[in-house]
């Protein structure tokens, strides 16, 4: 995972949800925190398939992928480094 991704992922937090990102780190929790909700995870979903040219199933949209930035840059760099289904 390039430092650039990580910048693009959190850049468009900043703009999309109006965050400071002075003001939260990688780890905290962006949906117990109130930043992201249920269309927002849609709207993240959308910018991840657009930006980095991955699918996002349905059964991939857990917490485990999409609670931290953290946790996307981790599920951008697992579903960008696997061969495609076919």
């Amino acid at each position: 995972m390039t430092a650039g991704a990580k910048e693009y992922v959190r850049m468009f937090i900043a703009e999309e949800f109006d965050v400071d990102l002075g003001k939260i780190k990688d780890d905290d929790s962006l949906l117990d925190s109130g930043i992201l909700d249920s269309l927002g995870v849609v709207k993240l979903m959308s910018f991840i398939e657009e930006r980095f040219k991955i699918v996002v199933g349905p059964a991939e949209v857990t917490m485990e992928n999409f609670d931290t930035i953290e946790k996307i840059l981790k599920y951008i760099s697992a579903k960008s480094e696997r061969p495609p289904d076919k």
